[in-house]
């Protein structure tokens, strides 16, 4: 994977071998942006052949900002095994806001329905109260808050 000219935005996708992190790097690449991919493994034959590929774990926050100085754009596809949630959301979150002010760097962070519970009205919308009715949505719940507050301190853009 070689890098694209550098005159072009660049975005550093975190994850980027989901499914999410995926489509993010194509529709980025399609856009015209220089796309950096995070990986923990052997980079997916569906990522863009002109990705460049970031070999560094998602903590080792100083690698990933080296490699991806000038990104102005973090997506932060990291999605922890369902088991593991529990103990791996939270951290990976915070290493992900580290790279995002570091770099600071606009912080996309895909939503889902968890922080919301089983009582959820059929349309959502920024004022619809989260009520969790399950761990992962109390722990996502966790994650909003926690952007928002990062967010506030001015660091990057959520």
């Amino acid at each position: 994977m070689n890098p694209l000219p550098s005159k072009r935005p660049a975005v550093l996708i975190l994850g980027a071998n989901g499914r999410l992190g995926c489509a993010a790097a194509q529709a980025f690449n399609a856009a015209g942006w220089r796309v950096l991919v995070q990986v923990r493994r052997d980079p997916s034959p569906d990522l863009p052949a002109c990705a460049t590929l970031v070999r560094a774990a998602l903590y080792e926050v100083d690698a990933l900002n080296a490699a991806a100085a000038g990104a102005s754009v973090l997506v932060h596809a990291v999605n922890p095994v369902y088991t593991r949630w529990d103990a791996e959301a939270l951290p990976a979150l915070h290493a992900g806001l580290d790279v995002a002010e570091r770099l600071g760097a606009h912080f996309m962070l895909p939503g889902n329905v968890y922080n919301f519970g089983e009582g959820m009205p059929a349309l959502l919308n920024e004022d619809t109260p989260q009520w969790p009715s399950t761990r992962k949505g109390e722990i996502r719940v966790q994650m909003e808050a926690l952007m928002a507050q990062r967010a506030a301190r001015g660091g990057f853009t959520a």
